[in-house]
């Protein structure tokens, strides 16, 4: 930013920085990962809030990380429950 005067928003564009997966790609992977661990579905629904992180960490792998993480809590929030 100090040797090209550009802003941090002008950066992260340029240089495709900021997260890049959509909200359908992230929904898709949470079903995905929600269909492959029912006995981590029934954990979450019984109470444990811990496996939760789980879901979240398991989304951010197959989007390796591109996913905005407020949108795959709430992707993931909406379908557990």
């Amino acid at each position: 930013m100090f040797e090209s005067g550009r802003s941090a928003a002008e950066i992260v564009a340029a240089e495709g920085l900021g997260a890049q997966v959509s909200d359908a790609s992230i929904e898709e992977a949470a079903r995905d990962i929600i269909a492959k661990n029912p006995d981590n579905v029934a954990k979450f629904k019984s109470g444990n809030e811990g496996v939760f992180k789980f879901f979240v960490g398991q989304v951010m792998r197959i989007t390796k990380g591109q996913a905005n993480p407020q949108s795959v809590n709430d992707i993931l929030r909406k379908l557990l429950s």
